[in-house]
């Protein structure tokens, strides 16, 4: 006589396939889809829109990175930096009106525990990194 496995046994294998397969990626590179990443805007999205500035095209795309997060300082109000190929430019979100889409290739929002890791103090409203095609 053949006794049958409890299906006890069988449950934790089910769970675990289910839940292992529910983590899988969707395929696509980095297992993100840039146009749903909130913090990136691609140079396919950038090329719909290219013969406007950065600071248009940013506010077109993700109008919440111009948006000023953070806290005040002794030295004025928060100002978002703008990186351009890994350099600090000085001023304000301002400097993105002088450039053009057609020379960007990508743009990064970083949060400010982000923008403060990666490139030091000072950045309490985060940062715009701007990354061009040369």
């Amino acid at each position: 006589m053949r006794t049958r496995k409890p299906m006890s046994k069988l449950a934790p294998a089910l769970a675990l396939a289910a839940l292992l397969g529910g983590c899988a990626s969707s395929g696509a590179p980095g297992g993100s889809n840039s146009r749903g990443n909130p913090n990136l805007i691609t140079q396919e999205q950038i090329t719909e829109l290219e013969s406007l500035d950065v600071y248009a095209i940013v506010q077109r795309l993700r109008p919440r990175w111009l948006q000023v997060r953070g806290m005040s300082s002794v030295q004025g109000p928060a100002q978002i930096a703008i990186i351009v190929d890994s350099v600090r430019q000085p001023g304000s979100v301002e400097v993105l009106r002088s450039m053009r889409g057609l020379d960007v290739r990508e743009l990064r929002f970083l949060n400010a525990r982000d923008a403060t890791t990666r490139y030091g103090t000072d950045m309490t409203a985060g940062a715009i990194e701007v990354f061009t095609r040369r």
